[in-house]
């Protein structure tokens, strides 16, 4: 498959051939876009909470990293997004991001629109505004935003997101994903919310997330839904649960509820990660590392 990359009003754009099932391709139909949030996964910069609460060094980390943002191109590109965007910092490494993409769509054929824009701004508030605004000026009407450290987050979970903003024909909507101790997954929009709310509002560092999210719906009058809840890898405990969900659905001859993240699985392989068992415990249980 060729890929194209051009210039085009300051963006840097992916394309590629899109199949006819594709949805919201067609002109007059509803554009639906994924926004995937995320650092480039450069060693030492991302995954620094994991890297402080494990045995994970940062280049393992980065690796991880690189993991999960493919398996998140990947679920994302099997839901019914017209298109996904890559909302990415730091700006200064577009090479690399573009490379991954490059190497998600040859090693899986993906036939799906994927641009990128970096993120601009002084704080995370500002610099995921940016990334809505961009996305809004290119024509988009409904947005939903998620990181990329949920890698067996499920398509399904984008596709019931983006129901919920077009069932509201006022189109005044919030829908989210609540993940642990009150942080948000996933954030659904529609164009009529001001990407400002974001940095005003400081839904992001002003508090407890969903908190914020709440007063904001309260104060603005928009109507909240809720999703399921999951929760990302962060922490040490969050990659044993993902080490533990990987494990049980090689086994499994059917799941529901989870997205096989192929990538990350490979990358833990790699690793050599593994979840360490001590009699007795059935909680607390640490990350482990297999030496050859």
């Amino acid at each position: 498959m060729k890929i194209k990359l051009e210039e085009d009003s300051g963006l840097l754009l992916k394309r590629e051939s899109v199949g006819p099932n594709s949805l919201g391709t067609e002109r007059g139909s509803i554009k639906n876009v994924v926004i995937i949030f995320s650092k480039v996964p450069v060693a030492g910069t991302v995954k620094t909470r994991l890297i402080q609460d494990s045995k994970l060094d940062p280049e393992d980390a980065a690796l991880l990293a690189e993991a999960m943002l493919k398996d998140t191109i990947l679920l994302s590109a099997e839901s019914n997004a017209s298109e996904i965007m890559i909302g990415f910092t730091p700006a200064d490494e577009r090479e690399s991001i573009e490379r991954i993409i490059k190497e998600v769509v040859k090693e899986t054929h993906l036939e799906r629109p994927i641009r990128f824009v970096p993120q601009s701004g002084t704080n995370f508030d500002e610099r995921f505004g940016s990334v809505a605004s961009a996305a809004f000026a290119t024509g988009s009407e409904n947005l939903v935003i998620l990181g990329a450290d949920l890698p067996y987050l499920p398509p399904d979970i984008i596709n019931r997101a983006f129901s919920l903003l077009m069932e509201d024909k006022s189109n005044n909507s919030v829908v989210l994903g609540p993940a642990g101790e009150g942080g948000i997954y996933l954030v659904g929009i529609t164009r009529h919310f001001d990407p400002e709310y974001f940095s005003k509002n400081q839904l992001f560092s002003g508090g407890v997330e969903i908190s914020q999210f709440i007063k904001l719906c309260k104060d603005e009058g928009k109507f909240l839904k809720l999703l399921p809840a999951f929760t990302d890898v962060d922490i040490e405990g969050d990659l044993v649960s993902l080490l533990l969900y990987i494990d049980a659905m090689k086994t499994a001859k059917k799941f529901e509820g989870f997205y096989y993240p192929s990538y990350t699985a490979d990358a833990i392989t790699q690793l050599r990660l593994t979840v360490l068992e001590h009699k007795g415990e059935t909680r607390h249980r640490r990350i482990g590392i297999m030496r050859a």
